[in-house]
């Protein structure tokens, strides 16, 4: 990689970085006041509904926001067919969540909170219809695409704190607000895809095959990563005081301040390895220069922050948070690992192989249930956070195996889970 080309994705890396946490603060501040809005009762029930939008997200988009990237980047030639097959794709995914969730949702809730679901699940078909442009930028122009991506945050935030200011902040003004930011970022996708020349497609039968191998296997890698970010603090809440939990959590969300940074790394890298504008050695230079990069940002942050945890944890959080310190110098190491096996993740997709991603995600879930089997009754939350800094190292592990088996310019009709795909 030149000096000039060098910059260019250093400075690709610092925007999208920068958009990544505008994103993450933005959802961080409006979720402190929709909870001092809701209080204690309806704030539960609002982060069940959101837990369940983000699962019929995952399932229900079936892994077609990476196959989207990777393919418009990959074939830019027929990017408006890949994107035209897509969207009908997500389109009929998105009316089929729609009715199921509207058919399930009175037995989730009742009065106010079914008609929260129901907003929600409706919002569904809003956010995949306009998924498939949302990702096809990521793949053609990375500034719109930092652009589309903040503007639901932003302007959620925005309308929670008018809602708010007009005391007019509950359950459903709240979730109509999340509908209606996730529309605008939709019509926003489209318009700006229209203006870069990536609508006008025809959706065509042959594209069907490789985008839903490519999206399943996105799929086959989603569920064993949210069981390795989630099982520990479930299986705490079962076994553990609540305090315990509380300053488990604690520590686990200081531990990932630092991904938002890191995961610019393999944000930026995804399309440009599925490109191939460039030589091999151009690539494995801004393959390895991406892990290596991402691997000293996440320990020049871990660092401090583990350091001045014994004195910053219960300034901010107050002193019942102090054990969080102890659990954070375990749970550190995991949180650096973690964040570079995004990156390594997002490599792979970009060399056509989200198989190799699911499969060590999968292997690093069962290291993590195992642990967490032998640990967590003996050890408690100590125990979990071995079980995590574990399960993150057989993550990363599996991913740099895979990715030194992996030729950059490879023919990637050769790649076993795309073989039979057309370009």
């Amino acid at each position: 990689m030149t000096a000039t080309a060098l910059r260019g994705f250093a400075g690709s890396v610092a925007t999208t970085a920068a958009c990544n946490v505008t994103a993450a603060a933005a959802s961080g501040v409006a979720g402190i006041v929709i909870a001092r809005a809701l209080g204690p009762s309806l704030r539960g029930e609002y982060a069940a509904v959101m837990a369940w939008f983000g699962v019929a997200l995952v399932v229900g988009q079936l892994g077609q926001t990476a196959a989207t990237t990777y393919f418009v980047a990959w074939a830019p030639e027929r990017a408006g067919d890949y994107l035209a097959t897509s969207r009908n794709l997500m389109v009929a995914s998105g009316v089929a969540t729609l009715l199921a969730g509207l058919a399930a949702a009175p037995m989730l809730a009742e009065g106010v909170v079914l008609s929260a679901y129901q907003i929600m699940f409706a919002t569904c078909l809003a956010a995949f219809a306009g998924a498939s442009y949302v990702f096809a930028l990521h793949a053609a122009r990375l500034r719109r695409w930092n652009l589309v991506r903040i503007v639901q945050p932003t302007t959620f935030l925005a309308a929670v704190l008018a809602l708010h200011l007009g005391g007019e902040l509950t359950l459903l003004t709240a979730m109509a607000a999340l509908a209606a930011t996730i529309a605008l970022q939709s019509v926003l996708a489209y318009l700006l895809c229209r203006a870069s020349g990536l609508t006008g497609g025809r959706a065509d039968k042959a594209l069907v095959a490789p985008l839903c191998r490519y999206g399943l296997a996105q799929l086959a890698a989603s569920v064993p990563a949210v069981i390795t970010s989630r099982l520990d603090q479930l299986l705490l809440s079962f076994l553990v005081a609540s305090a315990v939990l509380g300053n488990y959590a604690v520590a686990v969300s200081l531990t990932a301040l630092a991904v938002p940074l890191v995961a610019a790394f393999g944000n930026v890298a995804f399309p440009r390895l599925a490109a191939r504008t460039d030589s091999a050695a151009a690539l494995a230079r801004l393959q390895r220069w991406a892990l290596l990069a991402a691997a000293a940002i996440g320990i020049a942050l871990a660092v401090p922050v583990a350091a001045l945890a014994p004195a910053l944890i219960p300034a901010v959080f107050g002193p019942g948070f102090a054990e969080a310190a102890r659990l954070m110098w375990l749970l550190a190491p995991g949180g650096v690992m973690f964040a570079c096996a995004q990156v390594g993740a997002d490599l792979l997709r970009g060399h056509g192989r989200p198989m190799a991603v699911a499969r060590a995600q999968w292997i690093a879930a069962v290291v993590m249930i195992a642990l967490l089997a032998a640990l967590v009754p003996q050890w408690g939350a100590t125990g979990a956070a071995l079980a995590s800094t574990a399960s993150a190292a057989a993550a990363l592990l599996l991913m740099l195996r895979s990715l030194a088996r992996t030729a950059p310019a490879a023919d990637l009709r050769t790649v076993p889970e795309l073989t039979g795909r057309t370009r």
